[in-house]
């Protein structure tokens, strides 16, 4: 029997039928029509993207508002205004029901006064469906929403995702805490960051900031688990400094550091990866997280400053820089074994 320690009041949310039809994939866009550089407000301070369709969102490190991108133009504005004192929006992510899920950070992060939970909106309407305290984590940084749930990683616990269950009618279920077991090593400060999924939802990849010994590293992680997910480190050829926000085109994982993206050719069972290089972000002091669309990757310039001073400064710039990446060069095949 499958016991999970509730960390959040239990959420029904309504969704009309128009929300159910999941988007019918899009071949690329010719990206070299759009801009390459999006500015965004001084004094934003964003770190995480989701991109839906031609419209991309980025949530802000100092009051936790939302600002809306229309990728074929460059023009921004106010999706969602600051949630409130003691909130901030992180990694986010669009599930098939229209919805934007939104990590909140916590109290076990750089942060003072942030408290741990997560959002979710309705990307019609930019109306807050939900806002829940999951008193238990320390640090929800990134998510991933697959079919049936939304994964968030707990950066600031040695060994922890969080996992909201996702219902075939949209329901929104109980946070669970998911203890990362198996070859997972605990590391520090920054563990589990960058996360994303496989097309068929069955396995998660996770980058580790702060691996044990030094460096960063990539874990493969069964989505189907229990209380405890045996994670499986990745063999990797190539030194990888540092992993922020992770990306996965076909087998390619670009893993996005504050000095560039790491392009990394995993094989077949995933269990393995060979790092091809680096690709610098034109002009990006700090880069976070990234997000694909019509052959490139829109990499965020979160700019944090010397010990994270430029969060809230209002005469720091900020932007989302465009960097091409090799459109599904190899797709995704199978299973891990």
């Amino acid at each position: 029997m499958r016991v999970h320690k509730p960390m959040g009041t239990l959420l029904t949310l309504l969704v009309t039928a128009a929300l159910f039809a999941a988007p019918a994939a899009a071949a690329p866009v010719p990206a070299e029509r759009f801009p390459a550089v999006v500015n965004l407000p001084n004094g934003f301070s964003p770190e995480g993207i989701a991109v839906d369709g031609k419209t991309a969102y980025t949530g802000s490190l100092a009051n936790g508002a939302i600002r809306r991108v229309d990728l074929r133009t460059g023009v921004t504005t106010q999706f969602a205004p600051s949630p409130g004192p003691g909130k901030i929006s992180v990694g986010m992510d669009v599930d098939r029901f229209g919805r934007l899920w939104v990590a909140g950070g916590g109290h076990g992060g750089p942060l003072p006064g942030v408290l741990s939970s997560f959002r979710l909106y309705d990307t019609r309407s930019g109306a807050k469906l939900a806002d829940v305290l999951v008193p238990e984590a320390s640090f929800i940084n990134d998510v991933e929403v697959t079919r049936d749930a939304a994964w968030f990683t707990d950066s600031a616990d040695p060994a922890a995702l969080v996992r909201v269950p996702i219902g075939t009618t949209g329901r929104v279920g109980v946070a669970e805490k998911i203890v990362l077991g198996g070859g997972w090593v605990p590391g520090g400060p920054i563990n589990a960051n960058g996360i994303t999924a496989t097309p068929d939802g069955e396995n998660l990849l996770v980058g580790q900031t702060a691996a044990a010994g030094g460096g960063a590293a990539l874990y493969l992680v069964p989505s189907t688990t229990g209380d405890v997910a045996l994670a499986r480190k990745i063999n990797l050829q190539g030194d990888l400094e540092s992993a922020d926000g992770l990306v996965l085109v076909g087998r390619t994982l670009y893993v996005v550091t504050h000095d560039g993206v790491v392009e990394v050719e995993l094989a077949r069972q995933l269990t393995a990866g060979r790092v091809l290089g680096v690709t610098e972000v034109p002009g990006a002091a700090f880069a976070s997280t990234g997000a694909v669309f019509g052959g490139r990757l829109y990499v965020v310039d979160a700019n944090l400053g010397e010990n994270l001073s430029n969060i809230g400064n209002p005469d720091a710039t900020f932007k989302i820089v465009a960097i091409p990446v090799p459109w599904n060069r190899r797709r995704f095949v199978g299973r891990a074994e």
